[in-house]
C-alpha cells in the first residue's frame, strides 16, 4: 500500500523554476509542443541537456539543432519527465542527511540511466528517454527519506553500514516505518510516470522475485534495472572489486540475450557517456580503464579446456533466455544465440562452436532438419548437437537420435542437467583436440620424413 503524500508534500524532493512550468503546462489537454519548448527555452541549461538527449538516443543521422524539435523528436511526456528529473539534480546536489552521500548518489542515478538507455537499444521494451528517466529516479525514495528525515536517516545508514546482513530497507521500516521503495513508488506515481515503468522500478531490488513470467516486458525491466544498478556498482566500486563485478555483470547480462563481447563494449559506452554527462551536469565522474580490454586480457588467461563455444537456437523468447541463463551459472563459456534455424546454420559456420543446443520447433529450419544438415557437412560432424522439445516423448526421441543427434531433452531441463550433458560435449571437444593435434604430429613426419628422402635421393647428408 502507498503512503499518503499530502501531509508531506511540500518536504519531498520535487521540481522547481522551469521544470515545475512545463509539467503544469502538460495536464492541460489543449498544450501545444510550442509552448512547451517556449517554455523549456527560458532554462539555457535545460535546454543543452535535452538537446543533448535527443541526439545521444537518436537513430537518426540528421543531429536535433533545436529544442523545438528535441521536444517534438521525444513527446510532451518524456521532456516533462526529464525536465522533472534534471530539476532535482539541480535542487538536491547536497543536504542535511551527514551519512548520505548525495555526490555518489547522482553518480550512481546518472549511471543507471545511461545504462538504461544503452539497453534500450538491445531490448525493446519502451523509449529510450523514457527508460533513462527510469534509471534516473529508480532510487529516488533514498533522496526522499534523507530530506525528510535528515537525522533519522543517517541514523538509518549509520545502522546498515554497521549491520549489513539486514537489507537497508528492513533497516528503514524499523527506524521509520516506511522504506525507499515504498515511498519512491507513492512519489512517482503522483509525478505521473506510467504504472508499466513503475512497477518493475518497485520489484528489482528484491533478489528473490523473477518478474512475472506471464508479462514478459515487466520481466525485461526488472532484469534491465538490475543490470543498470550492477553496471553503476561496477563503476563506483573499488579497484579490487572490479574482476569479480565486472564478471557478474556478463553473467546477468548473458540473460538479456547480451553475449560478452557486446556486453564489455556497452560498459565502455556507458562509462563515456557518464563522463560526458558528469561535465554537462556538474556530477563527479571517476577516470576507469578500458572494460573491453580488461575482458579481452581475462578471456585469453581464463581458457581452459573446459570452456565451450556454444550455440542457442531457439524462436522462443522464454526458453532462450532460460537455456542462456543456465549456460552464463558456469560462467567459463562463449554462447552465441540466434532465433531461427536459417541463422542458426550461418553462425555454427562463422564461430565453429563445439556445442549447438537447438529447440525443435525452431522457425524456418526445425531443431531436427538443422541437425541433419550439419551432420552432412565436414564441419557438423564432430559437433556436439542437444535437441530440446516442449511435448518430450520416446517417439520424438527416436527421431532425434535416428537424426544425429547426441542429445535430447525437455525443454524444462534443469542447470544439473544440463551441466551434465555439456560434460559430454567437452569430452568431444578433447577429443576432437587431441585427434587434431595427433593429425598435425603425422603431417610433421609425414614432411620430415619426405624431406629425408629427398636429401637421400641426392645424396645429402641428412643432419
Amino acid at each position: 500500500m502507498q503512503p499518503n503524500l499530502h501531509p508531506i508534500n511540500d518536504q519531498l524532493p520535487s521540481p522547481k523554476g522551469v521544470a515545475l512550468a512545463v509539467l503544469a503546462l502538460s495536464k492541460r489537454d489543449d498544450v501545444t509542443l510550442g509552448e512547451i519548448a517556449l517554455a523549456i527555452q527560458t532554462d539555457p541549461a535545460l535546454s543543452s541537456r535535452l538537446i543533448k538527449l535527443a541526439n545521444s538516443a537518436s537513430q537518426i543521422s540528421r543531429p536535433v539543432v533545436s529544442v523545438q524539435e528535441a521536444v517534438a523528436r521525444k513527446g510532451v511526456k518524456s521532456v516533462c519527465q526529464l525536465a522533472l528529473g534534471f530539476s532535482l539534480i539541480d535542487q538536491y546536489r547536497d543536504g542535511g542527511c551527514a551519512a548520505f552521500d548525495y555526490p555518489k548518489y547522482w553518480s550512481h542515478s546518472l549511471l543507471m540511466a545511461l545504462s538504461m538507455q544503452a539497453l534500450a537499444a538491445r531490448v525493446r521494451v519502451g523509449e529510450s528517454s523514457e527508460l533513462f528517466i527510469c534509471g534516473l529516479l529508480a532510487q529516488i525514495g533514498q533522496l526522499a527519506l534523507a530530506t525528510l528525515y535528515p537525522q533519522h536517516y543517517s541514523d538509518v545508514l549509520t545502522a546498515y553500514q554497521a549491520n549489513p546482513a539486514q537489507s537497508l530497507t528492513e533497516h528503514e521500516a524499523v527506524h521509520l516505518e516506511t522504506d525507499h521503495i515504498e515511498l519512491g513508488s507513492a512519489m512517482l506515481a503522483d509525478w505521473g510516470i506510467p504504472g508499466v515503468y513503475t512497477e518493475p522500478m518497485t520489484l528489482y531490488e528484491e533478489s528473490n522475485h523473477s518478474g512475472n513470467i506471464h508479462d514478459s516486458r515487466t520481466t525485461s525491466l526488472i532484469m534491465m534495472l538490475r543490470l543498470a544498478h550492477w553496471l553503476a556498482d561496477l563503476a563506483l566500486c573499488d579497484a579490487d572489486q572490479r574482476p569479480q563485478l565486472t564478471q557478474g555483470w556478463l553473467t546477468q547480462a548473458a540473460k538479456l540475450d547480451i553475449p560478452a563481447e557486446d556486453a564489455v563494449y556497452l560498459i565502455d559506452d556507458v562509462i563515456a557517456e557518464w563522463h560526458d554527462w558528469g561535465t554537462l551536469l556538474q556530477i563527479h565522474t571517476e577516470p576507469l580503464p578500458s572494460f573491453s580490454e580488461f575482458a579481452e586480457e581475462n578471456e585469453s588467461a581464463a581458457k581452459d579446456a573446459s570452456s565451450l563455444r556454444i550455440v542457442v537456437a531457439d524462436s522462443n523468447e522464454f526458453t532462450r533466455r532460460k537455456t542462456m541463463a543456465l549456460l552464463a551459472e558456469d560462467g567459463n563459456h562463449a554462447v552465441y544465440a540466434v532465433n531461427d534455424g536459417h541463422s542458426a546454420m550461418e553462425l555454427v559456420m562463422e564461430v565453429m562452436p563445439h556445442a549447438i543446443i537447438a529447440h525443435c520447433n525452431l522457425k524456418q529450419m526445425d531443431g531436427l532438419a538443422l541437425c541433419q544438415t550439419l551432420r552432412q557437412t565436414g564441419e557438423g560432424q564432430g559437433v556436439y548437437i542437444l535437441l530440446m522439445d516442449d511435448q518430450h516423448n520416446v517417439e520424438h526421441s527416436i527421431r532425434a537420435y535416428e537424426g544425429g543427434a547426441d542429445g535430447y531433452v525437455s525443454s524444462t531441463i534443469n542447470a544439473k542437467t544440463l551441466n551434465t550433458r555439456l560434460i559430454a560435449a567437452q569430452r568431444m571437444a578433447l577429443m576432437k583436440q587431441g585427434c587434431d593435434q595427433d593429425r598435425s604430429h603425422m603431417r610433421k613426419l609425414a614432411a620430415d620424413l619426405d624431406l629425408a628422402n629427398r636429401r637421400l635421393a641426392h645424396d645429402v647428408p641428412v643432419p
